[in-house]
């Protein structure tokens, strides 16, 4: 499973790549641009069709990172279909989010995440 390597406002590193632009790590270890950060600085909320996606994949835990200052935020309606779909949910800011990340692969879980990179 992936884990990131470092953060930092801008940029993030993920298995010893370097991306700029907010990232979508799935279970499987694929890692894609999430697809709201195709505006400037990416979209400052987490909406219900991202987490679905995570949510598609079966993973143990979904972990959401919400920037480097903590600033975005997941929309209340995703925040719903996760609990509705007894999802393992975890919104921290984006360092701590990336902690939880590495730790729950550690532990051997599959793990779904978003991480905003900005803000």
């Amino acid at each position: 499973m992936t884990k990131v390597d470092s953060l930092n406002f801008g940029s993030i590193v993920v298995d010893g790549k370097e991306y700029g632009y907010d990232v979508v790590v799935m279970p499987d270890g694929t890692v894609s641009e999430r697809e709201a950060s195709k505006k400037r600085f990416g979209s400052h909320n987490i909406s219900k069709a991202e987490i679905e996606v995570l949510v598609n994949t079966k993973p143990d835990a979904v972990v959401i990172g919400t920037g480097t200052s903590g600033v975005a935020r997941v929309t209340s309606d995703a925040t719903t279909y996760a609990q509705e779909n007894k999802v393992d949910l975890a919104v921290l800011p984006s360092p701590e989010a990336i902690d939880k990340l590495n730790r729950l692969v550690d532990e051997g879980k599959r793990v779904a995440a978003l991480i905003h990179i900005t803000c």
